[in-house]
């Protein structure tokens, strides 16, 4: 692990240490790797603040195990969402299941009622149960997008559609058996404090029986403790493949991350990166690039 000069900054290194060992041990019971372990559920929920590594471990340790999985970030529209998820089950193998992760999903998944019942559904345990997707209502909604799709000449995708496609052309069903969900996002589901606003009480008595039916940890952290996560995880890795920083570089980088993170932008492990990136690119001046992602410049 890195050494700092400071017996705090070292402590806090501990504890993000302790953060990223119990995160990666629920991720990969989620993802199923632990094939010995019997879960209480077979589809999970990672919550906690931004910075604690929901979005790298999840990726890291997909990579590490050789996961297969597909990727399904806030924004993503509910046809292209389908479509993902249409072409992931179509090609599955034998025997292979498929791991739908959902990042940063508050909104996606926690937005309102309809989109939490919409997942409700999705997640269905049984091997009867098909996962619904109710956006397509209209058959004319479906051959718009074939269309689209086969002028841009992503004819297998159309294929993998239509493969779900009921007889009646309505919607798209697509049989969840074989897919498992990892949902991450920042919200404290077991706080009621969560939801506010209109609708609130609704959605938190929808959330209690998504907890109870699915697999559920919140990792907390505080400042000094999604700091220290940054620095352990900086220290065991590099930032990129074939650019090395000497730890006295990745100690002097952390150190300055610390001294301003209260004006940071972002203190994920992406502004990390982008840190060591100016480290890598310009090792002339890179404190002025640094300097350009505070807050007002």
């Amino acid at each position: 692990m890195l050494n700092f000069k400071s017996k705090n900054l070292n402590h806090y290194v501990e504890a993000g240490k302790l953060i990223d060992e119990n995160s990666r041990k629920f991720i990969r019971n989620s993802l199923g790797v632990n094939k010995k372990k019997v879960e209480a559920a077979r589809h999970a929920i990672l919550s906690g603040p931004p910075g604690v590594g929901k979005t790298y471990g999840t990726m890291d340790e997909c990579k590490k195990n050789k996961v297969n999985y597909i990727l399904v970030e806030e924004g993503i529209t509910d046809i292209n969402l389908a479509t993902k998820l249409a072409v992931g089950v179509y090609n599955l193998k034998k025997n292979q299941e498929l791991t739908v992760i959902l990042d940063d999903a508050d909104s996606v998944v926690f937005g309102d009622h309809q989109t939490l019942n919409k997942w409700k559904i999705a997640a269905a345990e049984g091997d009867a149960e098909l996962g619904i997707l109710p956006m397509f209502n209209h058959a004319k909604n479906l051959t718009n997008h074939f269309n689209t799709l086969q002028k841009q000449g992503r004819f297998e995708l159309v294929k993998a559609m239509k493969a779900f496609v009921p007889d009646d052309g309505l919607g798209v069903s697509i049989p969840m058996d074989r897919v498992r969900f990892l949902v991450l996002c920042n919200k404290n589901l077991e706080d009621p404090k969560a939801f506010s606003g209109a609708g609130a009480a609704k959605m938190r008595a929808g959330v209690a029986p998504v907890l109870d039916r699915m697999n559920y940890k919140r990792v907390e952290a505080d400042k000094n403790g999604q700091w220290g996560w940054a620095a352990y995880v900086l220290g065991q890795t590099q930032p990129f493949p074939g650019y090395n920083l000497t730890n006295a570089q990745k100690t002097e980088l952390m150190t300055w991350m610390y001294s301003n993170w209260d004006n940071l932008r972002s203190t994920s492990y992406r502004m990390v990166r982008k840190l060591a990136e100016a480290m890598i690119n310009e090792p002339d001046n890179y404190y002025g690039s640094w300097e350009e992602k505070l807050r007002g410049h």
